[in-house]
């Protein structure tokens, strides 16, 4: 099938030629995709891309390029979404990172004072000397427990009385402790 090109006139003035797939002779009549393309295409067909690529200045089309206006059309929210970042972490070198940490310009950036007064530190003075002194309290209370029993075996030697033979307490504890 042959594709024809029609010139027409307007006005005195030529108008370029258009070009329209001849319609199908027949409704049963199918177009190949021969016949579907039109010159351009059947020419970009012949060319070799690699070729055409190769004249292409790529720097000359980069700088055309507004690159701050394509990152303000990214969407990072999407971007981020789309990041496995157990991925990512699993290949950081954690040693690598701590190896860059200046641990003394940390601790020079720390305001000592400041976070002393962040604290109560009078209330934690008072808890770790109450504790102290708890314990220095139980310790001299079981002492003097023991002190008192071994005044008591003694006593009991002396008076040649039998162990157990003394009263377990007075007599009125004993008897608030039995009702």
């Amino acid at each position: 099938m042959r594709r024809t090109a029609a010139l027409t006139t307007t006005g005195g003035r030529r108008r370029r030629p258009s070009w329209r797939p001849p319609a199908p002779r027949d409704h049963n009549e199918v177009m190949d995709n021969e016949q579907r393309r039109g010159p351009l295409e059947r020419m970009i067909g012949l060319m070799p891309v690699d070729a055409v690529v190769r004249q292409v200045d790529v720097q000359a089309v980069l700088d055309r390029i507004d690159l701050q206006e394509v990152i303000d059309r990214v969407d990072l929210d999407a971007l981020i979404e789309r990041i496995d970042l157990n991925r990512v972490l699993a290949r950081v070198d954690i040693d690598a990172v701590i190896d860059r940490i200046d641990v003394n310009a940390i601790a020079a950036r720390i305001n000592v004072e400041e976070l002393v007064g962040r604290t109560d530190l009078g209330e934690m003075v008072v808890h770790s000397t109450t504790g102290i002194a708890t314990k220095a309290l139980d310790t001299i209370r079981a002492t003097g427990v023991s002190l008192d029993q071994l005044v008591n075996r003694s006593v009991d030697r002396l008076l040649r009385r039998r162990p157990g033979a003394a009263p377990a307490g007075p007599a009125r504890l004993i008897a608030s402790a039995g009702e």
